[in-house]
């Protein structure tokens, strides 16, 4: 993906090196390359949220505009001969679109982070919405500028955005953690899990009430005694291997049960903890920050979000009235 994108800037390069290319094969392919570009980077949003996932025969209905477009690029000469402001508007359009859906499926990938990890914020791919938002603006600045002035070529200042923010898809990826388990079985439960939903989990009924009450005091004597919250990198794969459950198992439960996704059930137990720090003496001997790490949490900012939902106050306010 990020080498098809650096075919935006390919003309200033040849520019600056004093090259020239005549061929309008040449210069049909790169434009080829930039058509595609949106929809290789919805390719690599897919991965990113579904690793596992496999082609379909559906998925060649991808490759039908895409087709067009390259049949009208390589033959403009035949068939118009101002051909220039037609590709300009597919491709704007076919960008809008591939950027938009994007988007979306980064934003249903947040919310469903919260039924398997207990810190979604480290996996959220929220990077990744500011950049789809900075290429949808370039988009349409291209779009503009080209429609207006397309006798001339592209303002370098948005070929320098463009590299701009390729360089901040490096450093994105770069500080990306590993988004699902890396165990493949675990893995492979986890994305079942998230293809199905919190409410496909919630619909489909694996134990009796019975059951369902029997687990649940399972899984609290769990937390009570071996405290597995405190481990700042629990996920649900690790918790349900920890109860000899499978992950649809324990997922099934945590909603059920406690009508709780997994990261809220995690959060409230940590902010448990926390309570009963702030209310000791230890709290004499700990910052707030070191409080959120005793208590399981690896952030300032995600301690006091937590706390604030399940208490209704920061920790500071909590700390305040207990002494």
């Amino acid at each position: 993906m990020l080498l098809i994108w650096s075919s935006f800037w390919y003309e200033e390069v040849l520019v600056v090196s004093g090259f020239e290319i005549n061929s309008p094969w040449v210069h049909s392919t790169i434009y080829f390359f930039q058509f595609i570009s949106s929809q290789v980077l919805y390719i690599s949003v897919i991965f990113f949220t579904n690793p596992n996932y496999r082609f379909k025969t559906k998925d060649l209905l991808f490759l039908v505009v895409p087709a067009i477009y390259a049949t009208l690029l390589f033959f403009q000469n035949e068939l118009s001969s101002d051909f220039k402001p037609i590709r300009l508007i597919l491709l704007f359009l076919h960008s809008l679109f591939y950027n938009f859906i994007s988007y979306l499926r980064i934003r249903r990938h947040r919310k469903k982070t919260e039924n398997f990890s207990s810190n979604p914020q480290e996996i959220n791919l929220q990077w990744l919405e500011y950049i789809i938002l900075a290429l949808l603006i370039i988009a349409v600045s291209t779009a503009i500028l080209n429609l207006a002035f397309y006798e001339h070529p592209i303002n370098p200042y948005l070929a320098l955005a463009t590299l701009i923010t390729i360089f901040f898809i490096g450093y994105g990826l770069s500080k990306q953690k590993e988004i699902f388990p890396i165990d493949q079985k675990q893995r492979k439960d986890v994305l079942a899990l998230n293809e199905q939903g919190i409410y496909g989990i919630k619909k489909r009924k694996l134990f009796s009430e019975e059951k369902l009450v029997e687990l649940k005091s399972k899984i609290n004597t769990h937390m009570i005694e071996r405290e597995p919250h405190l481990d700042n990198d629990i996920n649900l794969a690790g918790l349900s291997d920890q109860l000899e459950l499978s992950p649809h198992q324990l997922s099934y439960v945590i909603n059920n049960g406690f009508n709780e996704n997994f990261y809220h059930f995690i959060n409230r137990h940590r902010v448990d903890k926390a309570k009963s720090l702030l209310s000791g003496t230890i709290s004499d001997k700990y910052s707030i920050l070191g409080i959120a790490f005793e208590s399981g949490f690896n952030s300032k900012t995600s301690f006091n979000t937590a706390f604030k939902n399940v208490t209704g106050q920061t920790p500071s306010e909590f700390k305040k009235k207990q002494s």
